[in-house]
């Protein structure tokens, strides 16, 4: 049961953070803030990135009249951990099939994951704004 006292804070969910990455990823995005919504409509994000080509999100954790709600972190994780794999095998720049893709060589090595089509046409590597806009 969660609180129906807490404010959704929209700043710390997921549609805030949909233009720091490719447009490709809009979909995955949106499924998932969906998805969270609908186990808790004030979810948080605690932090989102690109780590190794793909999505990495975390939520924080919840917590019901001082205990901490382990079921939803399972669930979050679970619902998480759907749309980073699914980032790994979805192009960043379109949304087509595609797969991780490594650039560059020693401390400069880049992945991301791109279709083909977006690799030769040398989108590689594609950079969406990456600020986030700060917290209330």
């Amino acid at each position: 049961m969660t609180d129906t006292n807490r404010v959704t804070d929209t700043s710390r969910q997921i549609p805030a953070w949909v233009t720091t990455v490719g447009p490709g990823w809009t979909e995955l995005l949106d499924q998932l803030h969906r998805d969270l919504s609908a186990l808790d409509p004030a979810y948080r994000v605690e932090e989102f990135g690109t780590q190794l080509g793909g999505l990495r999100v975390s939520v924080a954790d919840r917590f019901e009249a001082g205990e901490f709600d382990g079921e939803f972190a399972d669930q979050a994780a679970a619902l998480t951990d759907v749309a980073e794999t699914a980032s790994e095998h979805t192009c960043e720049a379109c949304g087509a099939a595609g797969r991780i893709r490594f650039r560059g060589d020693g401390s400069g090595i880049r992945m991301q994951s791109l279709c083909e089509d977006c690799r030769s046409l040398g989108v590689f590597p594609y950079t969406a704004h990456r600020e986030h806009p700060a917290p209330h």
